[in-house]
């Protein structure tokens, strides 16, 4: 007698619905954001006093702040409807969990920013990385095979997301340690 009749998944569409647009576009403008961190630093590779810099990295921040509050809402939202539909609000679901680390992820990187442990350059080193986390987040949670929101479609994952992952860790460490070292040089030429 105590027990509430479970909902079924398909008749609570307002929560699913919000939940799954604010997410989805929480990790688009969070890929926005890490474009943005990847042209700031091919910009600073190519010219250190650019006056496009500070374009970038203001379009960085403010779009990573976007991104936080959008991920940040759709996983609450999610909550909701997962309390509504399953009768839990958290789950410890891989995806839940996905979700969770891309707000942590942008939590901690926009922190450093603001409390100025994070200079430009690591900063958005840090906000380009955020493509990784996204894509790990978002479909490598579906390689584990396990949880409510697995969906299966995983043939061929593995390869393209590890190859994804490479790339996009060689191409932002390969910019962060070329400015680092070009910029160092130029300093070194500077006081000689």
């Amino acid at each position: 007698d105590s027990f509430e009749l479970l909902v079924a998944v398909l008749n609570t569409n307002f929560w699913l619905t919000v939940h799954v647009l604010c997410i989805t576009t929480g990790y688009a403008v969070s890929i926005i954001a890490a474009a943005f961190a990847h042209i700031y630093m091919v910009t600073r590779l190519r010219d250190r006093h650019a006056p496009a810099l500070q374009i970038f990295f203001s379009l960085t921040h403010k779009t990573g702040l976007i991104a936080l509050l959008l991920t940040a809402v759709g996983t609450v939202l999610g909550g909701i409807w997962a309390d509504q539909s399953w009768g839990r609000f958290w789950g410890w679901d891989p995806k839940e969990n996905g979700a969770l680390l891309i707000v942590l992820w942008l939590i901690w990187v926009q922190h450093g920013r603001i409390a100025g442990k994070l200079r430009p350059l690591p900063y958005c080193a840090g906000m380009a990385a955020t493509t990784i986390i996204v894509g790990l987040a978002w479909f490598g949670v579906n390689l584990l095979g396990v949880g409510l929101h697995s969906y299966g479609f995983t043939s061929g994952l593995a390869t393209g997301l590890a190859v994804f992952c490479m790339i996009q860790a060689a191409v932002i460490a390969g910019l962060f340690f070329t400015i680092r070292i070009k910029e160092n040089k130029s300093k070194q030429e500077s006081l000689s």
